[in-house]
């Protein structure tokens, strides 16, 4: 039996919590699913009662007997309660988004990256309009790379780090060959704040709104050229751009 879930165990366990990590003050929105009654190893199942939605670091903890069934059992039935709790600290996921990449702007711009017609970044939102992400990670090695689908972790195992606060507003995964991918939220609520953090941009000419949610990314793909770094992206033979706004189109950036 393959360890993914169907789809419809999934929607049953998302919904279940409400929208994150169920575990106290915790309502990571990027889950994975924990197998306890009875765990994975003992008998390979996806019976939703026996299962619950948490947040890698929670389902490590869970992996390790860091929580007891009795524990487990409770954190499904409260963990809408959780949610209603820490939910307002997750208001910019709701937020129009801006996305940043090596220094350039994408307005409203769903997919920020594809690569030879094949979305590499990009976000849909849920029936409560919060974000939904999804990251592909490129390689030259021909190893397994994690991805996330939907805010739903893939394929996790050969990662030399990965990095995601409590907060949620970021998400960083790094290899030991060098490849690396960064992902980072950041809460813009008026022109000033525009202004203080992309002067050199000069946001007072872009045509946008706020509050705004700005995502920054940085992206390395080792031994390939391609790299989105803090202030510029370089692909190709030396090629730079920098400082570029666009607004509602289908992709960002576009290699092929």
């Amino acid at each position: 039996m393959n360890r993914k879930p169907p789809e419809d165990v999934k929607r049953t366990l998302r919904e279940e919590v409400g929208f994150g990590c169920p575990v106290l003050d915790c309502g990571r929105p990027y889950l994975e699913w924990h197998h306890f009654e009875p765990p994975w190893r003992e008998n390979n199942h996806h019976n939703p009662e026996g299962m619950i939605a948490l947040c890698r670091e929670h389902h490590i903890q869970a992996d390790h007997g860091a929580f007891t069934k009795e524990q487990l059992h409770s954190l499904k039935q409260t963990g809408k309660d959780n949610w209603k709790q820490v939910s307002g600290k997750f208001n910019w996921m709701r937020n129009r988004l801006l996305a940043v990449v090596g220094g350039n702007f994408y307005y409203e711009t769903p997919v920020i990256f594809k690569f030879r017609e094949q979305p590499v970044i990009w976000f849909e939102r849920d029936e409560n309009n919060y974000l939904l992400l999804n990251l592909h990670i490129l390689s030259t090695s021909n190893l397994p790379r994690a991805y996330i689908q939907n805010n739903e972790w893939f394929n996790v195992g050969g990662e030399e780090d990965i990095e995601c606060p409590p907060s949620a507003k970021k998400v960083k995964i790094s290899y030991p060959n060098g490849d690396m991918v960064s992902i980072e939220y950041f809460e813009i609520n008026t022109i000033d704040d525009a202004n203080k953090r992309y002067h050199d941009a000069r946001p007072n000419g872009w045509p946008i709104e706020f509050p705004i949610t700005a995502v920054e990314v940085t992206y390395i793909v080792a031994n390939s050229g391609l790299e989105f770094n803090a202030k510029e992206t370089k692909f190709g033979m030396g090629n730079i751009m920098k400082n570029c706004f666009v607004s509602n189109c289908g992709a960002g950036l576009a290699i092929s």
